[in-house]
């Protein structure tokens, strides 16, 4: 058995829950943790099962949670090494659990194997784990893809990638000079166009499910994103269009 869901995603809050037969975890925590449970138990989660959490980055609205959530459930944080939580973590971790990037490990029945990404937090990374013959690939808040996401995403069964902005929104919208050039910039985030180029670089024989994430609140919209996607992605993909903060179902196997 293995099921998923898209807790939330976008400025206000991220996070991305996984079950399989023998474990259950978190990557990315950015909500209180009464509204993850809430979350999490309206599509079926026991959160009392949730055994493990991952973090990609050091930003409010992927680790607001992440400390109350260790500590209430006795779990453990996996983090990039160079990772500081000074800002966000005030009394400690249940426990923290250093990785690398080009490194892959193994907890229970799933494997997971850590990868760059490129943000204004430079300790940034994403993950892409297996579970049996499936793989599952998160990509966000990178302002470029390399070689190494391509490799892991042709690969994948289930691709969250990021699709955060609309460059003409963005540039017409209402945020000073300095973050436009920031969020456009390599190490800000990926457009709906960059989000479009990165899948269709991928092999073709594969059928993927994939969940366009991240999508700002003032520099895009889900109907922008549909724009861009319409009749210019494969058939092979299965693409689903996270809404700003509202939960989406994954598939069960």
């Amino acid at each position: 058995m293995f099921r998923y869901a898209v807790i939330g995603s976008g400025s206000c809050g991220n996070s991305y829950i996984f079950e399989t037969d023998s474990s259950c975890f978190v990557v990315d925590q950015g909500y209180s943790f009464s509204e993850f449970s809430r979350r999490a138990r309206s599509m079926g989660f026991d959160v009392n099962k949730i055994k493990y959490v991952f973090v990609t980055h050091n930003h409010r609205d992927h680790t607001c949670g992440v400390e109350v959530m260790s500590n209430a459930l006795r779990i453990p944080v996996f983090a990039s090494r160079e990772d500081d939580f000074s800002e966000v973590v005030k009394k400690g971790m249940f426990c923290r659990v250093d990785v690398d990037c080009g490194e892959t490990y193994t907890l229970d029945d799933f494997s997971f194997t850590v990868f760059k990404t490129f943000h204004d937090d430079p300790a940034s990374v994403g993950y892409s784990f297996r579970y049996g013959d499936l793989r599952f690939t998160i990509i966000t808040d990178t302002g470029k893809t390399s070689p190494e996401m391509e490799r892991l995403s042709s690969d994948s069964d289930i691709i969250f990638l990021e699709s955060n902005y609309c460059p003409h929104m963005l540039m017409n919208g209402p945020y000073p000079y300095y973050l436009k050039k920031r969020i456009m910039s390599e190490c800000g985030h990926l457009s709906n166009f960059d989000a479009l180029e990165f899948l269709n670089k991928l092999d073709s024989g594969r059928r993927r499910a994939v969940y366009l994430c991240h999508i700002s609140a003032k520099n895009n919209s889900p109907d922008r994103v549909r724009e861009v996607f319409d009749g210019k992605i494969g058939p092979q993909f299965d693409c689903h269009i996270c809404r700003r903060g509202i939960p989406v179902p994954g598939i069960e196997f």
